[in-house]
């Protein structure tokens, strides 16, 4: 009887433990999960950035025009990258993959991607010197905003030691 006793007891306790655990498990998840499911509203299109800067009329003929140019080549290094990824695809897929071959693509790759922000960038830069100093703070909070969210850029908060222990 002694022993049946003790035996209800060590599963009636290890039950409490994972009953315990689960617990703590799901309410620590539950922070993460409404974080993760957040809704962002959608970033704005560059067209509307600017368009919010108060522009004069010469201002809005310089932007549109670089604007137009920005986009057709962006288009047009968008269309080599996504065939570069297509080859690249392929190239994953054939039986014996030819590894400098697909290195060499994704270099390719790589190139295109670093264009693409140098185009960004530099179209940037060039409306910078069409824009007065508080349409620049303006742009620059705006891209900020488009970039990182709706936050700042920047490393997160910081949330403690946690397991690890001081770094």
């Amino acid at each position: 009887m002694k022993k049946n006793w003790l035996l209800y007891l060590v599963i009636f306790s290890l039950a409490l433990n994972f009953g315990t655990i689960g617990a703590l498990i799901y309410f620590r998840t539950q922070d993460t999960l409404a974080h993760r499911m957040e809704v962002r509203p959608p970033r704005p299109h560059l067209g509307k950035v600017l368009h919010a800067l108060n522009l004069d009329e010469q201002q809005k003929l310089d932007l549109e025009q670089r604007l137009r140019l920005n986009r057709q080549k962006g288009h047009d290094l968008l269309g080599k990258l996504a065939q570069q990824r297509l080859q690249l695809f392929h190239l994953l897929q054939a039986e014996k993959p030819n590894e400098e071959q697909i290195f060499a693509t994704v270099r390719t790759i790589n190139e295109n991607q670093h264009a693409l922000e140098q185009q960004m960038v530099g179209f940037l830069l060039e409306a910078k010197k069409i824009l007065r100093p508080e349409q620049q703070q303006e742009l620059l909070h705006r891209v900020g905003q488009r970039l990182c969210g709706p936050g700042s850029c920047g490393p997160p908060p910081h949330r403690g030691r946690g397991l690890g222990g001081p770094r």
